[in-house]
C-alpha cells in the first residue's frame, strides 16, 4: 500500500482518504444466481459426457491429369 501511495503522489494521481469503512454495501446475490449457474454448469457437463457423432471423412480430391 505504502508503494502505490507513494507512485500515485509522484504521479499526480487523486487519491480518497484512507478509511476503514465500507462505502456502500454489497448487494447479496441471492439464491436464484447460483441456482441458475448450477444449471448452466451441469447443463454443460452433460452436453461434454453426451457421445459425440464420428468425424465425417474429409472429401478425397482426385487429381486430373490433361489427356496428351
Amino acid at each position: 500500500p505504502f508503494v502505490i501511495t507513494t507512485l500515485c503522489r509522484l504521479r499526480d494521481v487523486p487519491a480518497e482518504e484512507d478509511i476503514d469503512a465500507i462505502s456502500s454495501p454489497e448487494r447479496p446475490l441471492g439464491r436464484t444466481y447460483f441456482q441458475r449457474a448450477v444449471r448452466d454448469f451441469e447443463a454443460a457437463q452433460a452436453a461434454a459426457a453426451a457421445p459425440q457423432p464420428p468425424p465425417q471423412p474429409a472429401a478425397q480430391q482426385e487429381q486430373h491429369q490433361v489427356p496428351p
